[in-house]
């Protein structure tokens, strides 16, 4: 694989929604945990924060599942290391995006529903 193949894969819009959804997730799930043990808190705002989170974490989901998808094909038609190290970190942002989700469902059924 050469630095223009390379360079393509890089500037494609999933490349980036996936990179910009996984860095506000992260951001928004750092926020939400350092302001969930403070007491001072609404619970609207972190309602706020988990519905954020869980639409982000759907892009990144979204993202990486086509990204992975395309990625088995890739290496179905040429075999390379760099797609395989490609396909798991892929599949590492799916499973990241599916368990913040299922977490969000988690507290939202613990805690009622957020009304």
């Amino acid at each position: 694989m050469n630095f223009r193949d390379i360079e393509k894969k890089i500037r494609t819009p999933a490349v980036w929604a996936l990179g910009a959804g996984i860095v506000l997730s992260l951001a928004v799930l750092s926020i939400y945990i350092a302001e969930s043990g403070l007491q001072d808190v609404s619970d609207e705002t972190l309602f706020r924060l988990l519905a954020l989170l869980r639409y982000l974490s759907f892009l990144v989901c979204i993202c990486s599942v086509y990204l992975l998808a395309a990625g088995i094909f890739r290496v179905i038609k040429r075999p390379g290391v760099f797609l395989i190290v490609q396909i798991v970190l892929f599949l590492c942002s799916t499973l990241y995006g599916a368990g913040i989700i299922l977490i969000d469902a988690f507290i939202l059924s613990i805690t009622g529903g957020n009304g």
